[in-house]
């Protein structure tokens, strides 16, 4: 794949003979056309692509959230949701070929190195899963009380996540989330970051555990 400067041409886009000229982020590339594979797939590859399927079919439903949390991320290389690939399916997809599963302790949905919410938890009763953290500002990493506090909720029996509804503030310190009736009677893991208003900041995110929604 070639990249496209000021070349005489100018910038291109589409299908132009074998090559095909796009461009993202105001960068102009030209790559060759698909050839069609002649040969079987080799086990590695197989495996490979298992991989990333398994990772994939959990990130591409999130991708509002990804580009949130991994938006500084190696912003001029790569989009956010294939840092968040990269990142995820080298880390939490556990198992062997072909029967891989996701480790969700291990997922992150964000990465970054603003500061987080202290002693976070979450509770669930009554159909309500409570998050709570710390509301402490800090001078040295310019935390603020109107920091976006980004929660995410999964539950693997329906294969459905949830977030609030509206983002909850740092100074706000907690929030009940309610559980839709077909949700309930699984289980739910759930993933908390932090982000300035700008999303200029980013926290790396915390997995708060497992939970039986009740």
């Amino acid at each position: 794949m070639a990249t496209i400067t000021n070349g005489i041409n100018g910038k291109a886009s589409g299908k132009v003979g074998a090559v095909i000229a796009s461009s993202w982020k105001s960068i102009n590339y030209v790559k060759g056309l698909y050839k069609k594979r002649t040969k079987a797939a080799t086990e590695e590859q197989l495996i490979q692509q298992e991989r990333f399927l398994t990772i994939a079919k959990f990130l591409m439903p999130i991708t509002p959230i990804l580009k949130i949390g991994f938006g500084l991320a190696k912003s001029d290389k790569m989009a956010p949701t294939n840092v968040a690939m990269q990142l995820n399916m080298a880390q939490a997809i556990t198992g062997t070929y072909p029967s891989f599963t996701l480790d969700y302790s291990k997922i992150d949905i964000s990465t970054g190195s603003y500061l987080s919410g202290g002693a976070m938890s979450a509770t669930v009763a009554s159909g309500i899963i409570s998050v709570d953290w710390d509301t402490t500002l800090n001078s040295l990493y310019q935390t603020k009380a109107d920091d976006q506090v980004i929660i995410l909720i999964y539950q693997p029996e329906q294969d459905e996540f949830m977030t609030a509804p509206t983002p909850p503030t740092r100074a706000d310190g907690t929030i009940d989330i309610q559980i839709p009736a077909h949700l309930l009677g699984g289980t739910g893991h759930v993933w908390i970051f932090f982000t300035d208003r700008k999303a200029n900041k980013v926290s790396k995110s915390t997995y708060l555990g497992e939970f039986d929604l009740v």
